[in-house]
């Protein structure tokens, strides 16, 4: 199965998690995302299919809310993915480094 359309199987470990961490424990897990060129790149309609089991609108805005903004290269705990374009983002080189 295409990791896109895999469910969830952090949620299923321990619901306390937050959906950042879901996120980088499917991404290590190469449940989500694919390794390219420049890095890891993720969509945000693969993240969606991913993250299925939430049912919330925070679903549609962690990718956009995660994204450091334009001309800017430092990741914080808030700020680790860029945008490449519309509905395509690339983790920062240092995020699964810093887990």
């Amino acid at each position: 199965m295409p990791p896109c359309q895999k469910k969830s199987t952090a949620h299923d470990e321990d619901n306390n998690l937050r959906l950042k961490q879901r996120f980088l424990i499917a991404v290590e897990k190469g449940e989500l995302g694919r390794e390219g060129a420049q890095g890891v790149i993720v969509t945000s309609k693969e993240f969606k299919l991913y993250f299925s089991d939430i049912k919330s609108q925070y679903v549609t805005s962690f990718m956009p809310a995660s994204t450091i903004e334009p001309g800017r290269s430092i990741m914080t705990h808030t700020k680790f993915l860029f945008r490449i374009r519309k509905g395509v983002y690339r983790l920062h080189p240092d995020l699964l480094a810093k887990n």
